[in-house]
């Protein structure tokens, strides 16, 4: 049974009091890959515990997906790669839940 489910105990709660921490606007560029596919989309908000993207063209994600995330920064930094799951689909937005919470945008863990 989904959280989304009539009678799921989750499904009284309302999306923003599931979710860790408030989501943020943010524009910038993600790649989305799961197994051997990927997709580029564009990020329009975080949180640390998930982000939402635009759905990219030719999309063929779904509900519970394993994916990573990776993100790029404008420097030459590596991209910062986040284990996530697709938690929610619309036909204009994906919501990504990550596996542990990240900073406000994900970045490089400190050493």
């Amino acid at each position: 049974m989904s959280a989304h489910e009539p009678g799921h105990p989750l499904s009284a709660i309302d999306e923003a009091e599931r979710r860790l921490g408030e989501r943020l606007p943010f524009a910038a560029r993600v790649m989305v890959v799961r197994g051997e596919s990927a997709w580029f989309a564009e990020l329009l908000d975080v949180s640390e515990g998930g982000c939402g993207i635009a759905f990219p063209a030719a999309c063929t994600l779904a509900e519970e997906d394993v994916v990573r995330l990776f993100f790029y920064r404008d420097d030459d930094q590596p991209a910062v790669v986040v284990p996530a799951r697709v938690a929610r689909l619309t036909a204009i937005r994906i919501g990504i839940e990550y596996q542990e919470p990240q900073s406000i945008p994900p970045g490089p863990v400190p050493r």
